[in-house]
């Protein structure tokens, strides 16, 4: 009896194998018809007798690459059959399945070899041609989808053409490594990522994209985010990399003064604008160190570098004069907290009063030329001034209160 269950079994597995084979030969067959010949060879993926061949996913690697040249055919001849219309949404499906089968089918194939079941692979060196010949579309892809608020989407197309190079396939590929696009889509991976709040997504291509000269600072700015929730060694050391390797972007030395600021690390806010400024002067360093100054009350030191900061002539120019009387009027707002609680008739009154005038009188011309570079930044410079008219010229506050809409 068991002989023959035995025999049972083996004839049973037969079958079963040979109708797997049957599904492969039929969709094969049916390889003009990529639609239907893609429903076919599904069985056969999942089929434990079938699923670790390398033919089979070889075949419906193939079979995607049918549905992908005849959308993309589609699109070319569109341009002067307007009947041809591609459907977009098929090709770039398409696209990602045959990446997805012909990475699998290599898989496979070189386990067979490893195993001694293979003597050589067969597949891989053409398997590697057709998606490398195609890997500039999955930057198509991920951009319409980008465009498109599919986010999601992007980061599956931008992700797989980063990802695709580290793929045993293209191990001895020098120059699909040294594509510098890799870094540049890798940052807009992570901003797609960022938007919908795929934390992972966006630390595994934020790290890939921050290399990129032209839009790292994206990257960085998105693993700054996340780290912000969860990591603030990562973060501080991740906008510290900001400053270094994007010098131009503001953000980054503004997030990190503010996080000295808010620790009362003065000294080391300094130490750090100092650091950068010896790698590039840069006129906001040259403000952000000046506020820093003043908050040490080193005035000297702070009008020095407010005098630096005017010589350069940039768009910080009205800030540094704005730097300059305050030196002055902080002063002079600390006399005035003072003069709160001492009685009018009480002589140290009104010799804080003319203290209080002499300073406001030293800031005044400081705010007037803010004033006049920046006349429509009332902020800068409005409120300030207003509060030393009101003390030394009554005539002047009455008609900068009507200017600023007060």
């Amino acid at each position: 009896m068991k002989k023959v269950l035995f025999a049972v079994a083996l004839f049973f597995g037969a079958f079963t194998a040979s109708a797997q084979e049957s599904v492969l030969k039929e969709a094969k067959k049916n390889l003009k018809n990529p639609a239907e010949a893609a429903q076919i060879i599904e069985a056969a993926l999942t089929n434990p007798e079938t699923a670790t061949n390398p033919d089979a996913w070889k075949l419906a690697g193939d079979i995607q690459k049918a549905i992908y040249d005849a959308e993309n055919e589609k699109m070319y001849l569109s341009a002067i059959d307007p009947t041809k219309v591609a459907d977009t949404a098929k090709l770039y499906s398409s696209l990602v399945k045959l990446y997805e089968y012909y990475l699998k089918c290599d898989e496979l194939e070189q386990a067979k070899v490893a195993s001694g079941e293979l003597k050589k692979a067969k597949l891989r060196k053409k398997n590697a041609e057709t998606l490398k010949k195609l890997r500039q579309n999955l930057l198509s892809g991920g951009g319409d989808a980008y465009n498109a608020g599919n986010y999601a989407s992007a980061i599956k197309f931008f992700g797989l053409y980063a990802d695709v190079v580290n793929e045993p396939i293209f191990a001895d590929d020098a120059e699909l490594k040294n594509d510098s696009l890799i870094s540049y889509y890798a940052s807009y991976a992570a901003l797609a990522a960022n938007t919908i709040n795929d934390k992972e997504s966006v630390i595994k291509y934020g790290t890939i994209g921050k290399e990129n000269a032209e839009v790292g600072f994206n990257a960085l700015n998105c693993l700054a985010l996340v780290y912000a929730e969860s990591d603030s060694v990562k973060w501080l050391e991740t906008i510290k990399e900001g400053t270094q390797k994007f010098p131009e972007r503001e953000w980054f030395v503004g997030q990190l003064i503010d996080h000295y600021q808010k620790k009362g690390m003065i000294d080391e806010a300094v130490i750090e604008i100092n650091r950068m400024l010896a790698a590039s002067e840069r006129p906001y360093y040259y403000y952000v160190k000046a506020v820093l100054l003043s908050e040490q009350n080193k005035n000297d030191e702070v009008m020095a570098t407010c005098d630096k900061l005017i010589s350069l002539g940039s768009d910080f120019t009205a800030e540094a004069y704005v730097v300059k009387g305050n030196v002055y009027f902080w002063e002079a707002q600390e006399i005035e907290q003072q003069n709160a609680e001492l009685a009018i008739d009480d002589p140290k009154y009104n010799e804080n009063d003319a203290k209080i005038k002499d300073l406001y009188g030293k800031a005044k011309p400081f705010y007037e030329e803010a004033k006049k570079l920046e006349p429509d930044n009332k902020q800068l410079w409005g409120p300030t001034l207003l509060t030393i008219y009101w003390k030394l010229n009554k005539a002047e506050y009455e008609a900068l209160e009507k200017e600023l809409g007060y």
